[in-house]
């Protein structure tokens, strides 16, 4: 009896598979890559920026035009000096440089603090030493940085200092003018040689995979017999029909060709398909027990921080509400209150760096050391430097905290706070709504023995005061477009005569309506106190 040749329709699907396989593996690859690139970016640009923002936090503004006039280093330039080049040192930067640019091309360059990496090709440029530097890039950032107010991160290659990543930020004299833009630097040669190597690996993985796919299915269809073929095809319905269940069938296929080697892969297919289920199944309910685990997580957090309104029922003299929305599951910001005696209320808002889980537990432990040094009776500036202290101890993660801090005294209506790299809290007083503006200290958590000042200002009867954490400011739109703080003072307007909860939702209104569709990528904690008139 003559043979049957293979069914022109089996070598058609045959090709067809081939040029899926292809297709498929090429579309993971670069989605791989993507998703890869885009991650290194996004983690690399969060950092930057961080640092970039807590060493603002340290700058003396004030005095930048004295410096370039006299170039004299005095104490308070060597001391911000010497916490600018901890930070490069810490953080394995490039270099970091604060300088005046003159507009309106943006190419001329006074240096106030020119810190640079130890041991490394970098020269630091003294104090007033200016240049022309001409570079498309840097000009037309550092012109947005000057007049805008915006802070650019750039990733550049292959200019004089290398290839890296630099955050640019406006510095702020107490005017609220922008006097100088500082810049972080950090090397990214690691990002792109992990990505030159991604790309390798993908290459060789997609050669060899694509090669082994067409060699394995081109021996399952070069056959001459449908039978064993049928038998494979009732075998495979079978398998889907009864859940997955392999059966040894195809080992009655004796054949020591093609067909023989088709048959027992199928069958080992099927074990390994069935085996994968099995491991599938474990995986899911594990994921499930992580998923229980996070909500845990995300109510023992929300059970630390205070939710009852009105907080103190007994006490009608004001009003105090507080809200905090993470980014993930968990989040990092924390906001507390506390009534220390009949006459003292503190208000607590902070802001872990980084999100997530860490973060949610470097939280606790800063809401907890707060909180603890508060009861023993300590002035604001005395709880800050304590707790300082005892964050920095074992933190080898490297997290670091913002904090504004107040103790209330309704008797005198004084307000005594400390601000520890914190946003400027919103007062409204006299009729108006204004930012209360004093010079930022350091973050907390990030250097031990610093010392920080206590700042007092007097309220009236019918004042009240909102503190909250960047997420509030820099809640981003789908045109990357900030809320910032003016559109925070046109959306608190109005909200005179209303409860802290209501103002707090009217808020929240506001920031929700600019965000629209855009993804939230930062906690956002607000909290509202009233003194009753």
């Amino acid at each position: 009896m003559e043979q049957k040749k293979i069914p022109v329709i089996i070598k058609k699907t045959l090709l067809l598979i081939v040029f899926s396989g292809f297709l498929l593996c090429t579309v993971v690859s670069v989605a791989g890559y993507l998703g890869f690139s885009r991650q290194f970016r996004s983690q690399y640009d969060a950092s930057i920026r961080s640092i970039g923002e807590a060493s603002r936090a340290c700058l003396n503004p004030d005095d930048f035009s004295l410096y370039m006039n006299t170039k004299i280093r005095d104490e308070k330039y060597e001391e911000v000096a010497h916490i600018l080049q901890d930070f490069v040192d810490k953080f394995d930067l490039n270099m970091m440089y604060v300088s005046s640019v003159l507009p309106p091309d943006y190419t001329h360059i006074t240096y106030i603090y020119n810190p640079v990496k130890k041991n490394s090709k970098w020269h630091e440029f003294p104090l007033g030493y200016e240049e022309d530097y001409l570079e498309p890039n840097y000009n037309a950032s550092t012109k947005r940085v000057f007049e805008n107010g915006e802070t650019i991160v750039r990733h550049t290659l292959k200019t004089r200092s290398g290839s890296h990543i630099t955050a640019q930020l406006p510095v702020y004299d107490s005017k609220g003018k922008i006097v100088a833009v500082l810049g972080v630097q950090k090397n990214i040669q690691a990002f792109v040689n992990a990505r030159y190597s991604f790309i390798s690996f993908i290459t060789i993985f997609e050669l060899i995979f694509g090669f082994a796919f067409v060699v394995l299915f081109s021996m399952y269809f070069n056959i001459h017999f449908i039978k064993p073929i049928l038998l494979i095809t009732r075998e495979t319905d079978h398998f889907a029909s009864y859940g997955g269940e392999p059966s040894d069938r195809l080992l009655e296929v004796k054949n020591s060709d093609e067909i023989g080697i088709l048959a027992h892969s199928v069958h080992q297919m099927e074990y390994d398909v069935f085996q994968n289920i099995r491991k599938l199944t474990k995986m899911t309910a594990e994921k499930e027990r992580i998923s229980t685990e996070l909500s845990v997580a995300t109510k023992i957090q929300s059970d630390m921080l205070p939710k009852d309104y009105p907080p103190f029922p007994n006490r009608k003299d004001f009003d105090l509400f507080a809200t905090m929305t993470p980014a993930k599951e968990v989040g990092g910001d924390l906001y507390d209150y506390l009534l220390l005696d009949d006459d003292h209320l503190m208000l607590t808002v902070g802001d872990v760096s980084g999100k997530g889980v860490p973060a949610a537990l470097f939280m606790g432990k800063s809401k907890v050391l707060l909180d603890f040094y508060a009861l023993l009776g300590l002035s604001p500036k005395e709880i800050f430097e304590r707790t300082n202290n005892q964050l920095c101890k074992g933190n080898e993660s490297g997290l670091f905290c913002t904090c504004w801090l107040g103790i209330f005294t309704f008797s005198t209506g004084e307000l005594r706070f400390v601000n520890a790299g914190h946003p400027y809290p919103v007062l409204y007083q006299n009729g108006a709504f204004s930012y209360l503006k004093t010079k930022p200290d350091f973050i907390l958590g990030g250097m031990e023995n610093m010392s920080y000042v206590e700042h007092t200002v007097t309220l009236s009867k019918g004042s009240r005061l909102l503190v909250y954490t960047d997420g509030v400011t820099e809640a981003t739109d789908s045109n990357s477009e900030l809320f910032g703080d003016e559109r925070l003072l046109q959306s608190v307007e109005g909200t005179e005569k209303m409860t802290a909860p209501d103002a707090l939702k009217r808020l929240r209104e506001k920031i929700d309506e600019f965000v629209g569709e855009a993804e939230q990528f930062d906690d956002i904690t607000i909290l509202d106190f009233i003194w009753n008139s």
